[in-house]
């Protein structure tokens, strides 16, 4: 009797070793680790907060609509691609991510691409990387983004410098991917419509000066300096050109869009300067993540591809829901289309619409994610499609003029 008492007992015992270690890879099967690459030094630290803030604010959405529990792991890649290759790496082998957001910059998405996430077969999905050369990479199908390549961008950007009667320009890009690629679609673009190129130069991510440079651009007198480069670079080469007078008449693409810049350099000294950047109209997506935003962080999301960050994140979540893992990097990739692209009911951002998005999935139904930063239709390179909007410095802010072009 006492045997079989201390054996009913010692069963007892380990099925409740056997019920809580069954529960605990519940629970850690509900956890969903996501990393992302971002930039908190360097020339494109002024956008690293709210980047971060986009992820956060995704991740607790997805877990108040009873989604996955998302564990975040931001890393710094100071937009550079060995520490971007280094800090992807530690996000895979270290912190045992399932899938990436990121990176911020073109160059540091195409080091990791190559270097890391492919062969490692690694979902990475970009809310701002957007160099051309991103759509040619052979990445296995592991390299997505959810804002438009810099092809569209370049487009409108020439476009916008016809209309404001500049018939020459100077171009100075950062040395990199991006800067590379969106200077020559606005140099093909431009000269097209019968613009005139006078000069292209390059620079580096790290200089004290940009004097050489401007000199260089400057050559032949051309109306406009589009200035496509970071702001860490920008507010020294763009102060510098207006107290040396080389230009004062600039074209700012995305990567400048950048309200610590304009206080930098002085807002009354930039009034009116024009600029593009992915962008979509106001419409309900779009205004739910401003509202959740505004309220979580006490400040409006006025940086670039913030609402396009918020969306990879979440996408990267309804993906693994829909693959019925947390886990499994490939698996998730190969669920991305499903919950993006139509056909399906549409779902937006927000507490609400993603708890409906779970509701379909875990019900067998198709959605179609319509995001904060617009549609997000992935195409067979992992691309998405949408307009370019106009902004203007104006009044002590960064406003959109209210135009939104298709390429």
């Amino acid at each position: 009797m006492l045997k079989r008492r201390r054996f009913g007992l010692l069963a007892l015992a380990v099925a409740a070793i056997l019920a809580l270690g069954m529960a605990s890879c519940a629970s850690q099967d509900n956890t969903l680790t996501l990393g992302q690459l971002n930039a908190f030094t360097g020339s494109l630290s002024y956008f690293g907060d709210a980047h971060r803030n986009a992820v956060e604010l995704a991740a607790a959405h997805v877990k108040e609509a009873g989604g996955a529990d998302i564990r975040t792991v931001h890393r710094d890649t100071a937009v550079s691609p060995v520490q971007g290759v280094d800090a992807a790496r530690a996000l895979i082998d270290v912190d045992g991510v399932a899938a990436i957001v990121g990176a911020l910059s073109s160059g540091v998405t195409l080091a990791v691409a190559q270097s890391v996430a492919v062969p490692k077969g690694m979902l990475m999905v970009s809310g701002s990387s957007t160099s051309p050369a991103i759509t040619v990479l052979e990445d296995n199908d592991f390299i997505f983004r959810t804002t438009p390549s810099d092809a569209g961008q370049g487009v409108v950007l020439a476009r916008l410098a016809i209309e404001e009667g500049h018939r020459t320009a100077g171009i100075m890009f950062i040395n990199n991917a991006y800067g590379h690629g969106l200077a020559d679609q606005f140099e093909e673009s431009y000269t097209a419509l019968g613009g005139t190129v006078t000069s292209r130069v390059p620079h580096e991510d790290q200089q004290p000066t940009f004097t050489a440079e401007l000199e260089k651009t400057s050559d032949g007198d051309p109306d406009v300096l589009v200035a496509i480069s970071y702001p860490g670079q920008a507010e020294i080469y763009v102060r510098e050109s207006l107290e040396g007078g080389w230009f004062d008449t600039f074209l700012f693409p995305d990567g400048l869009k950048a309200t610590q810049m304009m206080e930098v350099i002085g807002w009354d000294v930039l009034e009116g300067t024009l600029g593009t950047a992915p962008g979509s109209e106001d419409n309900p997506s779009l205004s739910e993540f401003k509202d959740s935003y505004t309220a979580a962080y006490g400040e409006e999301p006025s940086h670039p591809y913030i609402a396009e960050t918020y969306d990879a994140t979440v996408l990267i979540a309804l993906a693994a829901a829909k693959a019925g893992t947390t886990t499994d990097s490939a698996a998730i990739r190969d669920s991305l289309r499903d919950v993006a692209n139509a056909p399906g009911e549409p779902v937006g951002p927000g507490v609400d619409g993603i708890r409906r998005a779970l509701e379909l999935i875990a019900g067998g139904q198709d959605i179609d994610y319509v995001g904060a930063g617009g549609p997000v239709d992935f195409d067979r390179n992992g691309d998405v499609a949408g307009p370019i909007e106009i902004w203007k410095v104006e009044g002590g802010q960064i406003r959109s003029t209210g135009r939104f072009e298709i390429p």
